[in-house]
């Protein structure tokens, strides 16, 4: 699905790429020195040229990545990418090395530039060279692949051990969910569905980037925001995110009916306290939150249908932001939440921009 980025946008979308090029230059400065470690003096000018060369090939590999490498590789299996970014990147090292390294023989006029660079490739550092870059690019790229699955700042914080003890901190939950996505899935099938819902999830996340979330999880077609600070419902992040969700929307829905015949509209429902974060599992570990807050959240978020309103918000998080926004808020009053054995005060938000009506939608 393409689209004409608005100014917003393309900021969102440049600070990603430039994020997204740092692990290629990180990683291209240790291939560099591990290289001249290996096979060459170590002087700091071996190191420094080291350094540069691999920081350049980092980067060269990076905008590969970001702007064809990625969308290519994206519906493959883990180990098809795996295998993949390794022969890729590793024959591209090579013969990069292949050309840079056949220059100083040729400047101090041993031979000719070709005739050095042929023997380069036809002789045994090559072959070093080649099976260096491939065990190096292979576990790199399978460590960033697994940083990806459990996102960057969770392993920041598993790395850390920050949350290898159980702790109590304070945090806002939005969750997320397609309005009538049991009939969009039976009108187009379950494969084109699954088009459907990456595409809704990959659109919504400049919206949640912006707005300093961070994606707990992806449940069926309903998404999990987390805000774990303090300051989320003090500057209401967890407001400008819904609203600049809805904003993509309205942009992208002509798109997504050419593409699908449906707009993915949505309801969200939103409540923060204090929950108890940590790591958990033996087989396969993860960071998880506990506590009733997100039940709470999901709840509030599954009146949405039933009191007529896109985005319900519990009322510690409406008292938080300034009065101008709160007017904007209708009191929908005290509901008793399935399972709960007193009322939370709830508030309506009916302002989903990117509720459009388009002839031939499905919709709520």
């Amino acid at each position: 699905m393409k689209k004409n980025l608005t100014k917003r946008e393309l900021r969102i979308q440049t600070k990603l790429t430039l994020e997204g090029l740092v692990p290629f230059a990180i990683a291209g400065i240790l291939f560099g020195l591990l290289y001249n470690s290996l096979f060459y003096p170590h002087t700091f000018v071996e190191y420094a040229e080291a350094g540069t060369i691999g920081l350049l090939l980092g980067l060269v590999s990076g905008i590969a990545e970001q702007t064809f490498l990625q969308r290519w590789i994206y519906q493959r299996s883990f180990s098809q990418t795996l295998l993949i970014r390794t022969i890729l990147y590793a024959v591209f090292v090579a013969i990069s090395l292949s050309l840079v390294l056949s220059i100083e023989p040729a400047a101090l006029g041993e031979c000719l530039y070709g005739e050095c660079l042929a023997d380069y490739l036809m002789g045994p550092l090559f072959l070093r060279d080649l099976v260096f870059s491939t065990i190096f690019v292979f576990f790199i790229t399978f460590f960033v692949q697994v940083i990806l699955l459990i996102g960057t700042r969770n392993f920041r914080r598993m790395m850390l051990g920050k949350y290898r003890q159980p702790r109590e901190l304070y945090a806002v939950f939005m969750f997320v969910d397609i309005r009538s996505s049991t009939t969009i899935a039976e009108k187009l099938g379950h494969e084109k569905f699954s088009a459907f819902l990456r595409d809704f999830f990959n659109d919504i996340s400049g919206a949640i980037y912006e707005a300093k979330g961070e994606i707990y999880q992806y449940v069926g077609d309903e998404v999990i925001i987390v805000w774990p600070e303090g300051q989320a419902a003090k500057d209401s992040y967890w407001l400008s995110c819904y609203e600049s969700m809805c904003a993509t929307m309205e942009k992208m829905a002509p798109i997504y009916m050419e593409t699908y015949g449906a707009i993915p509209e949505f309801k969200a429902g939103v409540h923060d306290g204090l929950v108890i974060t940590t790591e958990v599992g033996t087989l396969q570990r993860a960071h998880v939150y506990h506590g009733d807050v997100l039940n709470t959240a999901a709840r509030i978020q599954a009146k949405c249908n039933e009191e007529g309103y896109d985005l319900l918000v519990s009322e510690s998080l409406v008292s938080a932001i300034r009065l101008g926004r709160r007017k904007e808020f209708d009191k929908v009053g005290t509901v008793l939440l399935r399972g709960k054995n007193e009322g939370v005060v709830i508030y309506g938000f009916d302002k989903q921009i990117g509720a459009v009506e388009i002839k031939g939608s499905v919709s709520a």
